[in-house]
């Protein structure tokens, strides 16, 4: 992974060079959190999960933070740990939210769906709702969670790895791997069973836990707020990152890996190529550092106007960030080497649909308007301190924790 030097210019740089459509700033918001990797807005608090498990809930007025949670029982290394969190759309009543993780049960490495319920409404023992045995390698996990409009819990699987997808799990509609799954998690109790505590929608395309599949990696996806419209991002092998959509009542979309690398045949397999395959809204190839791409949200707030209505995405590796219209056409740099050591793990959305960017490297930015002031260099040069990053420092951390595997 390419380290950037952490230059006065960058450090100072506020989005001098964006196209006059996404004039946005990337405003620091908190700092000092461990490898933070997903981020929703729950009231007026934000719920930063970090992979070592703990979920760190922050005010968004007075930024005091304070550990909600702290999930047990988790593997570490690789991608392994606690990847993504989705709260219940009755949680204000309920209490119920809901995690993935990676653990190990037996001696075999598997991903867990989990439901815990906060203490301060009911008291409930955690619940596994999903397990898959991910014993083939530590890498390609996906992990993103979120609830439709249709009150279904959606869980994105990668294809388990190794690298190129060996076992076909990806095209297999009997695997859970390589996958969107829909699945309902409304009941009260379920049969007790310790991999499969949900019932499966009647209106799923393949009567199983299969919504859509043919995807490598999706690693971040999300429902546009105002369409429901689900966007994925999903990593690539080693020539295209894709953006993927499924429009708001469609199901059933086999989205090409391992056959097809974004719209190419993947190079090196000669794969047949399966017949009916949709291909990405939006794919780029790995040049000028891109190399892993990071699903974000439709915009959908109100302080960046000329943002309305695009997609926000960005590049793990690069740290680049962009914006797109929502048919993946007009694709617009929102950064370009804008803010030192960047590496997105994740966007977030807050309850006023204002979006976030997740730094793995223990930072959270605000998008804002470019009518919001711009950080004084003193502010800047704080914030940074703030993280002791020094160039070995980021290097160190890397090492320890990868989320992204290209």
């Amino acid at each position: 992974m390419r380290i950037r030097s952490l230059s006065t210019a960058l450090a100072l740089t506020c989005l001098a060079a964006v196209p006059a459509l996404a004039q946005v700033n990337l405003t620091p918001f908190y700092s000092g959190l461990d490898s933070p990797v997903f981020l929703t807005g729950q009231g007026n608090n934000l719920f930063v999960a970090q992979l070592d498990g703990t979920i760190v809930s922050i005010d968004r007025t007075t930024k005091a933070a304070q550990t909600f949670f702290t999930v047990p029982d988790l593997a570490s290394g690789g991608e392994n740990g606690l990847l993504g969190m989705a709260f219940d759309p009755n949680y204000a009543s309920n209490g119920r939210y809901y995690v993935d993780v990676t653990t190990t049960v037996g001696g075999v490495l598997n991903s867990e769906v989990r439901r815990y319920t906060n203490p301060a409404i009911a008291t409930e023992v955690a619940s596994v709702i999903l397990r898959i045995d991910q014993s083939a390698s530590d890498i390609h996990k996906g992990g993103w969670l979120g609830f439709g409009s249709d009150g279904d819990l959606y869980v994105a699987t990668g294809d388990g790895g190794p690298g190129y997808d060996p076992n076909h799990r990806a095209q297999d509609l009997t695997s859970l791997l390589g996958k969107m799954l829909r699945i309902d998690v409304s009941a009260d109790a379920f049969p007790a069973d310790p991999d499969r505590n949900y019932t499966v929608p009647a209106s799923n395309p393949f009567g199983n836990e299969v919504f859509a599949y043919g995807l490598r990696n999706p690693y971040r996806d999300s429902f546009d707020a105002a369409t429901g419209d689900l966007y994925i991002g999903d990593v690539g092998q080693s020539t295209y990152e894709e953006v993927n959509r499924i429009a708001a009542g469609t199901s059933g979309q086999n989205f090409g890996w391992r056959p097809l690398e974004g719209t190419v045949p993947t190079p090196g397999l000669g794969d047949p190529i399966p017949p009916g395959t949709t291909p990405p809204i939006l794919e780029y190839g790995h040049v000028d550092g891109d190399a892993a791409i990071v699903g974000g949200y439709v915009y959908r707030g109100s302080a960046i106007p000329p943002l309305y209505g695009r997609y926000v995405f960005g590049d793990y590796v690069s740290g680049h960030l962009w914006s797109m219209a929502l048919d993946g056409s007009d694709k617009q740099a929102l950064s370009a080497d804008l803010i030192p050591f960047l590496h997105p793990s994740s966007f977030g959305q807050d309850s006023d649909n204002n979006l976030y960017v997740v730094d793995l490297n223990g930072r959270i930015f605000e998008l804002t308007g470019t009518a919001d002031a711009v950080p004084e260099p003193a502010t800047w040069a704080m914030f940074i301190a703030g993280l002791g990053m020094t160039g070995a420092s980021v290097r160190r951390r890397r090492s320890r924790q990868v989320v992204v595997t290209a």
